[in-house]
């Protein structure tokens, strides 16, 4: 038979706290907010759609989701000197770029290109606009670019180099040739301002999978504002996945890479590899493959005010691999194909606040292996599966979420090693099919939660003999909030303020 609290005794369960922030919901203001997500899906779903188009409906328990906050706007950087066009071997290019990347540079993409004598378009000394980059293709590469109306076809791969731009500007396309397998390799700087970038629609005979890609290594830097970018990326990941930036230790980037009030359709991801100060500020992801951002070992970054929706294969956001000091806030994540935002692998200090994560085929929140992450103040709801799921990782504060009708628990601690804390304080829990779930965990802090709307099942797994001491907790004569541990460690920190500090290690 399966553990957990009878609904009688759920029934009768009052809140934790007097004035939480967070409150439990009943069947009538759960129905009303379920029809209230649909509604900003339903608002949200044309590409061109951006948060700010779902404001009136981001109020109530959804205001802290739709606050407008002091984000500073990215500005755009220039290039002084007089831009030159060149051309090199593209095998030459992705041997160099390779070696300075430490190997992470390492495409199949030369295997695409329909002529494989055709080098690519090589840009030195500046910043070069679209205009002056055809006409000096036409001038000494003819057919490298073609003009058709309003769009400029690439046919050759563009390479630009650590000391040179490109820019798009207002109303220009720049369309990369899929049959004849051209993408845009960059280490200065890509600037594209109210302008898109986008793949061709015939298929590549040589590498079927293909399509174009804009991949930016070493010092460089992408740059952009309403922009959009389409259909673009093969392979999963990576280089090739539709927009990467790969770092190298040995070449920080001179710039930082921004991305504002743009939108990035039908890409199999942003990947963003060990590269440091990137802002991802008021954009829309839809259809991608997934990951819609994918960040390895990346620091000092922001994932803010953005709408992601409908990832095919993969989590919309995905957080890895010592990625560290991330700040992802303000975002509304709906009907993704994964978890709605994954934390893994040794990542630490990293913000999720404030966000509307509903409808993931997976949970809303995952944290695995990883330290210091602070989850607060989201409303995270109909999940297909647990709402925030913490496996074996340390020092996280849970605070003030709204956990509201997934199909698995509320928050479930799982596998966590000796001596590990984790802090669940202020949360509301309301309809999951349990409230807080547990196995194999150390330490749990519990604070001033209301489970007043969770039934049947309050604490599930082996934190359910603790059934009894939540609810003498919850019953305390003064109405005052009140420390409760489950599984203390030998050295309980339950009721201290502070926790452990990932960037000292004290």
């Amino acid at each position: 038979m399966r553990k957990g609290l009878p609904i009688l005794l759920a029934l009768m369960m009052a809140s934790t706290a007097v004035g939480a922030r967070a409150e439990s919901i009943g069947h009538a203001d759960l129905a009303r907010l379920n029809e209230t997500v649909g509604a900003i899906g339903r608002r949200l779903a044309d590409p061109d759609a951006r948060k700010s188009d779902a404001s009136s409906l981001l109020n109530g328990r959804l205001a802290g989701i739709g606050a407008k906050r002091q984000w500073q706007a990215p500005t755009f950087d220039t290039l002084a000197g007089k831009p030159t066009l060149h051309t090199i071997p593209v095998d030459f290019m992705l041997a160099q770029l390779r070696l300075q990347t430490g190997g992470k540079f390492a495409p199949n993409a030369h295997k695409a290109i329909a002529n494989g004598a055709a080098p690519a378009l090589f840009i030195r000394g500046g910043a070069m606009s679209l205009d002056e980059l055809a006409k000096l293709a036409a001038e000494q590469h003819p057919g490298a670019i073609e003009r058709r109306g309003d769009a400029f076809i690439a046919h050759w791969p563009i390479v630009i180099w650590s000391d040179a731009g490109l820019v798009l500007s207002e109303g220009q396309q720049l369309e990369l040739s899929t049959g004849e397998g051209a993408f845009v390799l960059n280490s200065g700087l890509f600037t594209i301002d109210r302008a898109s970038l986008s793949s061709t629609p015939e298929k590549n005979t040589i590498l079927p999978e293909f399509r174009p890609f804009l991949a930016t290594a070493m010092t460089g830097a992408v740059q952009a504002r309403e922009a959009r970018f389409s259909n673009l990326g093969y392979g999963e990941t990576g280089v090739t996945s539709g927009l990467s930036i790969i770092g190298a230790a040995l070449y920080p980037a001179k710039m930082r890479s921004s991305f504002s009030d743009s939108s990035f359709v039908g890409l199999n991801s942003m990947s963003l590899e060990n590269a440091r100060d990137i802002a991802i500020v008021g954009n829309r992801f839809q259809d991608m493959l997934g990951p819609a951002i994918a960040m390895s070992g990346v620091t000092n970054s922001q994932i803010l005010g953005n709408v992601m929706m409908g990832t095919k294969m993969a989590q919309a956001i995905d957080v890895q691999n010592r990625t560290s000091d991330v700040e992802i806030i303000g975002n509304v994540v709906l009907n993704n194909r994964g978890s709605g935002i994954f934390v893994a692998n040794e990542t630490s200090d990293v913000t999720i606040e404030s966000n509307l994560l509903s409808g993931n085929g997976r949970g809303g929140v995952s944290v695995v292996r990883s330290a210091c992450i602070d989850i607060s103040h989201n409303v995270i709801v109909s999940n297909a599966q647990v709402g925030i799921k913490i496996r074996a990782s340390d020092a996280l504060s849970l605070s003030g979420n709204d956990l509201i009708a997934n199909a698995g628990a509320g928050i479930s601690v799982i596998d966590q090693q000796k001596d590990s804390l984790i802090s669940v304080a202020d949360n509301a829990f309301s309809a999951n099919k349990s409230g807080l779930y547990g196995g194999s965990a150390s330490e749990v802090a519990l604070n001033a939660n209301d489970f007043a709307g969770q039934s049947p099942i309050l604490l599930d797994g082996e934190f359910a003999s603790y059934v009894p001491e939540l609810l003498r907790m919850s019953s305390s004569p003064e109405g005052a909030p009140q420390a409760f541990t489950i599984h203390p460690n030998a050295t309980s920190t339950t009721g201290r303020a502070s926790r452990p500090d990932c960037k000292t290690g004290s």
